[in-house]
């Protein structure tokens, strides 16, 4: 009986690894020259554009006299120079922590903020603080017939002071409203032939003063009434 022998045809070539891998050379050239040239360049340029940084909180007002101000340094870099002033002069601050201070402002304006760091970058910026009442109240509708004036107050911010609300005469004599309706902010007052001086105060302590006068105007043409003059002072 015949036997029969079986093999395998397999390859006998080699086999080859296709190595994607860069070579060591190439390897040594990124690590050594090329990623550190990256890093010190950028670390230059960190250094010579860096600008200075700070942060202002503008804190809210009970009595819309005064607020307080926050200054914080958010810079890295060691600073030349801060400047910070209120309507061009110098802000009063505080130091409350390592970076950060505190200044009270009792009137509105700009704030001007002026940092320059040691490698020459520097900034100039404004922040606006315009939540205070620095200005008198208003006086609206003023009408005078059949001897009484009456005219409407308004203010914004503190709101009109009530109790403030006085007039007198051009004799010198002071007198009170005759009414006042809060809910629309309506005041009248007898009035004075010869004229009448009415101050109005706000709760933040501003002063509107004016004088009315029925200027020898005809009946027909005395309704409405201009004030002389008129001024606010705090």
């Amino acid at each position: 009986m015949s036997q029969h022998t079986y093999r395998s045809s397999r390859s006998s070539r080699p086999y080859k690894c296709n190595n994607s891998f860069p070579s060591s050379d190439l390897v040594q050239l990124l690590l050594f020259f090329i990623l550190p040239f990256i890093v010190v360049n950028s670390i230059i340029f960190f250094l010579v554009t860096t600008k200075p940084k700070y942060e202002v909180v503008i804190e809210g007002t009970n009595d819309y006299r005064t607020t307080d101000v926050t200054f914080t340094i958010k810079s890295i870099m060691p600073l030349k120079e801060v400047t910070i002033k209120m309507d061009s002069e110098p802000l009063d601050l505080v130091k409350i922590g390592k970076k950060t201070y505190r200044s009270t402002i009792s009137h509105n304006g700009s704030l001007e903020v002026y940092m320059k760091n040691f490698n020459g970058m520097a900034l100039l910026e404004y922040e606006h603080i315009d939540i205070l009442d620095d200005e008198p109240p208003a006086i609206e509708d003023y009408v005078s017939e059949d001897g009484l004036l009456s005219f409407t107050v308004v203010d914004v911010q503190s709101g009109i002071d009530y109790a403030s609300i006085v007039a007198h005469t051009s004799s010198g004599q002071q007198i009170l409203p005759l009414s006042v309706d809060k809910a629309t902010g309506r005041v009248s007052f007898q009035m004075d032939p010869n004229g009448l001086s009415v101050s109005v105060r706000d709760m933040s302590g501003n002063e509107y003063l004016t004088t009315f006068s029925l200027n020898e105007l005809p009946p027909s043409e005395a309704g409405e009434v201009p004030p002389e003059s008129s001024e606010g002072t705090v």
